[in-house]
């Protein structure tokens, strides 16, 4: 098993730590993986569902795998490897997938001894809809996997890790944990503070308008039906970042709020131009 891991610990089985379990399974990656959480129920469906061959809410039990993948919100990931790491075996390798990297980087490369191996990942694929349910192996297929290695980083973790992900079906590139996060405040974390704020733009003005919404309005709002308590988390953990785009969008508003105030100009069909044809260059 010279790209995957023998025993693998999923810690928090949601869509995305889900699907990883099941990409792993598919590509034979894994040959025994446990879930860990809170909630028996829920595990036991997972069980159920295959997406996981075991299951604990013991921490201590968690922590004997070869992987460990950190999957809950980003919130909380201080808090659990700190009460994990006295349970580490050296050679242990620890990955995240959270939507923000320098401060998780920063802090769990501190928490981790030597002999435990961290390696900061972020996997940009995901959906509005949250739990294993939704959950499924070709979810990394062509998407996008962001490593954010440190000077501390051991080398020939990082490597398995890059062939790991792309086993999977992904695309790894290398990124400094702080440029991740100021690329990330624009592309993820601000559209998706914006479409929550459109919404309760709705539930302000009229919440009874909601039911005549076209596609348009669906198109542009389905990541509001994101998880609070993971983009909650998010928000706050790269806040510096994302304050600093939301201060350059609603100069955008205010351009386009004085263009619409005016007599009917050129200018205001030149900012739709404009946009538009930045983002035809991504289709």
């Amino acid at each position: 098993m010279e790209d995957g891991f023998p025993t693998v610990s999923i810690i928090g089985v949601g869509l995305v730590g889900g699907s990883f379990a099941l990409a792993l399974k598919e590509k034979g990656l894994a040959k025994k993986i446990t879930g860990y959480g809170r909630n028996h129920q829920r595990l036991k469906e997972a069980l159920k569902l295959g997406i996981i061959d075991d299951y604990t809410t013991s921490l201590e039990e968690s922590a004997k795998a070869d992987l460990i993948v950190l999957a809950t919100p980003v919130g909380v990931f201080e808090e659990l490897t700190t009460r994990l790491v006295s349970y580490l075996k050296k050679g242990t390798v620890v990955i995240d997938v959270g939507s923000v990297k320098e401060p998780v980087v920063n802090t769990l490369e501190k928490i981790f001894p030597d002999g435990i191996h961290f390696v900061g990942t972020h996997p940009i694929a995901g959906s509005d809809k949250t739990g294993f349910e939704y959950a499924r192996a070709d979810l990394f297929k062509e998407a996008k996997v962001i490593i954010t290695p440190t000077d501390h980083t051991d080398i020939k973790t990082v490597e398995r890790i890059v062939r790991l992900w792309q086993s999977t079906g992904a695309v790894v590139e290398f990124m400094d944990a702080a440029e991740h996060d100021k690329i990330y405040a624009l592309m993820s974390h601000l559209p998706h503070l914006i479409s929550f704020c459109l919404v309760n733009t709705v539930a302000e003005i009229d919440t009874n308008f909601i039911k005549y919404a076209g596609s348009g309005f669906k198109s542009s709002t389905r990541i509001a039906k994101s998880s609070p308590e993971l983009w909650k988390d998010i928000f706050m953990m790269n806040r510096e970042n994302i304050l600093h785009c939301l201060d350059v969008f609603i100069r955008k508003l205010d351009e386009i709020k004085t263009l619409m105030s005016s007599e009917p100009t050129e200018e205001l069909k030149k900012f739709m131009e404009k946009a538009k044809k930045l983002r035809e260059s991504i289709d």
